[in-house]
């Protein structure tokens, strides 16, 4: 079975990167909206959080979900990088979780983030899959309410030795 959030991850990496240069551009050119004080807007931000056991910081075969991780969903000022916007969740028996935010955060950097691991066979925070940028506006092409964030992790200490044979299968040798 596709899945799904792993074929569209690409695809809002490349949009959360993309937005804030185009939105910069768009508000030299054309006066600003009108802030929206009672902003009924809403989003739902989806996400996977795993255990990588052969420490490349990316999912394999091998990789398994975390259940019960803390997940934080975290906007701020683009300038000020004051925390304007958050929301906390838990992942369930697949390591899945799904958060509910509010508003547009057009002007704003958000992303979820994980800090502490629950199980303590895979303690270690990754260096690049801890953070997940998403974006949380529906002004930059991006339409619907869905929003998949990469999947993020933690990872063991020690590699697995199946870990040789399954990244040969993916091309990946000298490890």
């Amino acid at each position: 079975m596709t899945n799904f959030a792993a074929i569209l991850a690409p695809f809002v990496t490349i949009l959360s990167i993309i937005s804030p240069v185009t939105s910069r551009a768009t508000a030299a050119t054309s006066p600003a909206p009108a802030p929206s004080l009672t902003s009924k807007e809403s989003f739902i931000v989806q996400g996977k959080v795993y255990c990588d056991p052969c420490r490349i910081q990316f999912p394999t075969k091998l990789s398994y979900p975390l259940p019960n991780t803390k997940v934080v969903l975290r906007c701020t000022n683009r300038d000020t990088g004051a925390q304007t916007y958050t929301a906390e969740g838990k992942t369930d028996a697949k390591g899945m979780y799904t958060l509910n935010a509010t508003g547009d955060h057009e002007e704003e950097i958000c992303d979820v983030r994980i800090k502490e691991s629950p199980n303590s066979k895979c303690p270690e925070l990754m260096d690049d899959e801890s953070i997940a940028r998403v974006s949380l506006t529906d002004k930059n092409g991006v339409r619907g309410k869905a929003r998949m964030a990469n999947p993020i992790g933690f990872m063991v200490k020690e590699i697995d030795p199946r870990c040789k044979e399954v990244l040969a299968e993916i091309g990946i040798i000298g490890i």
